[in-house]
């Protein structure tokens, strides 16, 4: 037999060597350094893929001029649910039974929440919690979903619903509320919106309407009862949205139980979220609203005052105001449960990186 050959062990030693290093880029692989994020399944859920940014951070990263760099690492709050309950709908009847059916108010014996008031800041509106912390909690599907919003948000490709004249949704619906109306059979949250001044009806002298009758709205469907000067709410019938920049989506199985009381000169409440699609687990936040002293009566305001009236209408060039449909170009579906997923997907086209 003549002498090995050297090409064989050079081959074998150069693979290693692509395969070493391809271990290492995968492993070295961030949001911002990766060609394909798809590929990056595995490392999805941990800090250092996001750098350590919050889901804020990366959204104001071209704002701020740090695209790349490294966040805080703050991650202040703990999202899971402290709750045994595997569904809002057993959680909230638990409650229910807890109170006794509930506490039946007149107008004299209502709880005084008049005013305005200012939402404290909470993780919902993606602040101070890491963005990893968020992927880790949704199903593979939806942390998908996730993960292709931050990288948009990072580079600078914002989807933005206001920019649209599309509601806000459901979540931000929570995180703006400015006043809470409160009568003995019905209690009306107001929010100042960016589309619109928004109204949550609370039902409490009823429960949801039958199930053949029920349809995903912009801000569900809300019923409650009062467990003495603290009330208690279930939502269902939720539109599927999004909660805001760098935040998760939710499918329309989502549904909510929230309990809010009056503590001196703060409204303090909790809201617990269940959606099997979305979550992996039912997520949880503390609300708090403090008494504003900076305005006693609110702004109306529409979408339409800033950004113009829908996209599908228009003026055609003899003067005849128009409406574009299915099949047109620059047609808007109003119905799209993810139109910003159209657009996401059209800045990943670009050519990749190196």
């Amino acid at each position: 037999m003549g002498r090995p050959s050297n090409r064989g062990v050079g081959l074998a030693a150069a693979v290693l060597s692509v395969s070493l290093g391809m271990s290492v880029l995968a492993q070295d692989a961030t949001l911002f350094s990766s060609n394909d994020y798809r590929q990056d399944r595995d490392r999805w859920t941990d800090p250092a893929y996001y750098l350590n940014n919050t889901a804020r951070e990366l959204t104001d990263m071209q704002v701020d001029n740090r695209f790349g760099q490294k966040g805080s690492g703050v991650d202040a709050y703990d999202i899971k649910s402290p709750y045994p309950f595997r569904t809002s709908v057993e959680h909230y009847q638990a409650w229910l039974t807890k109170a006794n059916g509930g506490t039946k108010h007149t107008l004299a014996t209502l709880p005084d929440w008049d005013g305005r008031w200012n939402a404290a800041a909470t993780w919902l509106d993606s602040r101070r919690i890491q963005a990893s912390t968020i992927a880790a909690a949704l199903t593979p599907q939806y942390r998908e979903y996730y993960v292709q919003q931050v990288k948009a948000e990072a580079e600078g490709r914002h989807w933005w619903a206001a920019a649209f004249c599309l509601p806000d949704g459901f979540i931000r619906g929570l995180t703006r509320a400015e006043e809470f109306v409160v009568r003995p059979n019905q209690v009306l949250i107001l929010s100042d919106m960016l589309v619109a001044n928004q109204v949550r009806w609370v039902h409490t002298d009823k429960g949801h309407r039958p199930e053949e009758q029920q349809f995903p709205q912009w801000q569900g469907e809300s019923v409650g009862f009062w467990d003495g000067t603290a009330l208690v709410v279930h939502t269902n019938q939720i539109k599927q949205w999004n909660a805001t920049h760098s935040m998760f989506e939710w499918s329309d199985q989502m549904t909510t139980v929230e309990r809010y009381q009056r503590d001196g000169d703060a409204i303090v409440g909790e809201i617990t979220l269940y959606d099997p699609v979305a979550f992996l687990q039912p997520l949880y936040a503390r609300l708090r609203y403090t008494r504003s002293t900076a305005a006693d009566r609110p702004v109306y305001s529409t979408c339409t005052d800033t950004n113009g009236p829908s996209g599908n209408i228009f003026v055609r060039p003899d003067g005849i105001v128009d409406e574009r449909v299915p099949g047109n170009p620059g047609y808007w579906d109003p119905n799209d449960p993810r139109p910003w997923a159209a657009h996401y997907a059209i800045g990943e086209r670009r050519t990749p990186r190196p």
